[in-house]
């Protein structure tokens, strides 16, 4: 009958997938699960070996469910496939959240599920009675926890969790973070098979994230993760192609162009909240930040500049919750934000983002010629010629002798001139 008895109803989801507990589970011996009051056991028919898979782990097994009587319902064996499921997620009835999770690779063992660890009163017709008591002959093959959190998912950046965290904050911009970090060469078995060679090892090493210098894409693994929480992470070769001194990780060549794997385990972690902070504090907070955005601006780093200006802006973006008093020294220091986001975006060519904060800053500041400027020039990187000499003759309006504007408008006009003078040329030769 397929997958289908596998699934878990409302009645037999699990809502307590826990780590197991460590129990002895002795060959060919009938053991209670702990925490099941007796709805369910598990009797260890071929032992296993490493780990037991953790919560939301994908696990990979082979099974056959038979009634009391013998009578076999359903068997991924006879299909030939596999059967695949997300442990602790409530995609299968309870018994097997629970025995799965005290299972080793390599294990087969019969697990003997109530009716309250099965599918209850209710049964699953035509095959499942109601009340029934069913025995499942389940073999685990494999499992990971990895997780494809790479853009392009393209399994570039994967991430194994190891033990799961607390709270439900992750680490973000500027967070105070205290780690444990074992960089390996080669990927991470969850077999427990050593497959790596370690290179470096910091013990609780506490980083500013996204401030500090941290190995080749670590920052990614730590925005997904939580206080207290453990992961395998691993970096596929191509993405790491020169060597790291200051982390130990050699060039791509030099190891033989495998895997990087960084294993973290997060003890503490502080995030800087905004609504921690009011009135002249907040300001205060945004200004810093604003600063920080300029050192880094100075120094060439315009990605870390941009970051910097983006957090500002959660401080002093908008006008609520301050004071009618307060607002004009808000405005000043997010006009300047603003204007210098926009250079930053500007510098990028990512014109329609540098011209929206332009035109935030003029619907401040109606004569702000730097914004002008700004707005003029991601106008002439969109082509938008005509919305661009509009700008600067409003610049040259405020500013009749401002000279940069000045060569700005005549290099618009001229580039609007080559282009049509091309465009012409095409549709002459098209209708040739």
């Amino acid at each position: 009958m397929a997958d289908e008895s596998m699934k878990g109803s409302v009645s037999s989801l699990s809502e307590d997938s826990q780590p197991p507990m460590e129990v002895n589970y002795p060959l060919n011996e009938e053991v209670e699960v702990p925490g099941t009051d007796g709805g369910l056991y598990k009797t260890v028919l071929v032992e296993g070996a490493g780990s037991h898979p953790v919560k939301g782990a994908k696990v990979t097994v082979h099974y056959v469910g038979t009634l009391l009587d013998g009578t076999k319902f359903d068997s991924s064996r006879d299909r030939g496939d596999y059967f695949e499921f997300d442990l602790g997620r409530g995609q299968v009835i309870k018994g097997w959240d629970k025995g799965v999770a005290t299972m080793r690779i390599g294990e087969k063992a019969l697990l003997k599920c109530s009716p309250e660890y099965a599918y209850g009163a209710a049964g699953s017709p035509p095959t499942i009675p109601a009340n029934a008591t069913l025995l499942f002959e389940v073999e685990l093959f494999h499992w990971t926890r990895e997780l494809d959190i790479s853009a392009a998912k393209d399994k570039s950046l994967m991430m194994g969790v190891l033990k799961d965290g607390v709270d439900y904050e992750n680490p973000a911009f500027e967070s105070s973070v205290t780690m444990d970090l074992h960089i390996y060469l080669g990927a991470f078995d969850s077999e427990g098979k050593e497959k790596q060679t370690p290179v470096k090892s910091m013990s609780d090493w506490k980083v500013i994230v996204g401030v500090t210098s941290l190995p080749p894409h670590l920052e990614t693994f730590l925005y997904k993760m939580r206080k207290q929480e453990s992961a395998a992470c691993r970096v596929r070769s191509d993405l790491i192609p020169d060597a790291v001194p200051e982390f130990a990780i050699p060039s791509s060549v030099e190891r033989g162009h495998c895997d990087v794997t960084y294993v973290v385990e997060i003890s503490e972690l502080s995030r800087v909240k905004t609504y921690d902070f009011s009135g002249e504090a907040k300001i205060s907070e945004g200004e810093k930040r604003k600063n920080s955005g300029n050192d880094a601006f100075k120094d060439g780093k315009l990605d870390l500049a941009e970051r910097f200006y983006r957090r500002a802006m959660e401080f002093i973006g908008e006008d609520y919750g301050f004071d009618e008093a307060l607002k004009p020294e808000c405005h000043r220091v997010r006009i300047s934000v603003m204007g210098n986001l926009a250079q930053v975006l500007l510098m990028g060519s990512r014109y329609t983002e540098s011209a929206d904060f332009s035109q935030k800053v003029l619907n401040l500041d109606r004569q702000n010629t730097k914004a002008l400027f700004r707005l003029a020039k991601a106008q002439d990187g969109m082509q938008n010629w005509e919305e661009a000499v509009r700008s600067v003759d409003t610049i040259l309006a405020i500013e009749p002798d401002n000279a940069d504007a000045a060569a700005l408008k005549t290099r618009i006009r001229q580039e609007q001139k080559v282009f049509d003078q091309k465009q012409k040329a095409l549709f002459k030769k098209m209708f040739a």
